[in-house]
């Protein structure tokens, strides 16, 4: 295959994005309206987008009517999220809360999520989630429009929260956190093994 992308429609161009950009971590973002109520949603266009200030990065897609999804919509509203981290334990409730559900509904009662107060934002946190990063906005950037567009959000890390269960000598420990991947379609990886490069 060797193709021009302009000649690619956006249904095939995403799976081939999704399908060989991968495995991709999940931000399950947490969010909390103007009125208070939360919203838990997870997002595979996600990685660190720096240091200093310690940022990361989150892609979310518009809806299918070209707006905004809800935990984009509370992030321009509020100013703040919490990136909680995926692990094994917590699959079934993150595939429950990835239904575009209406903006009233609260995830966590739907996936049966304790919340946890957060230090430094209002949106709660995945009290399970074994690492939580709560951020506040700092920048968003729209790309493209309609249905086929996206925001890049980037959050500055104000807080954060690492279960002592998978902290070891000042790192995570891998093996402790189990975290998952997304992959196309439906598929999910784990990190089974890990192996180690010495840096020329």
């Amino acid at each position: 295959m060797d193709c021009d992308v302009r000649e690619l429609d956006g249904t095939s161009l995403y799976k081939l994005l999704t399908g060989s950009v991968l495995p991709r971590p999940i931000a399950w973002l947490s969010t909390q309206d103007l009125l208070g109520v939360a919203n838990l949603a997870p997002f595979s266009f996600f990685t660190v987008a720096g240091l200093n200030p310690p940022l990361l990065a989150i892609t979310i897609l518009k809806k299918t009517d070209g707006s905004d999804k809800d935990s984009l919509a509370n992030i321009r509203a509020t100013g703040e999220f919490v990136v909680n981290i995926v692990n094994q334990q917590l699959v079934e409730e993150m595939n429950q809360s990835c239904a575009a559900y209406p903006a009233e509904v609260d995830e966590f009662d739907l996936a049966g999520l304790e919340k946890v107060r957060s230090k430094q934002v209002k949106a709660p946190g995945v009290a399970r989630s074994p690492v939580r990063y709560e951020c506040v906005l700092h920048s968003c950037l729209d790309l493209g429009h309609g249905a086929s567009g996206s925001t890049l959000v980037l959050g500055e890390i104000r807080h954060l929260h690492v279960d002592d269960a998978v902290y070891h000598a000042g790192r995570i420990n891998l093996q402790a956190l189990h975290p998952i991947g997304k992959l196309a379609g439906d598929g999910y990886t784990l990190v089974h093994e890990d192996f180690a490069l010495a840096r020329p």
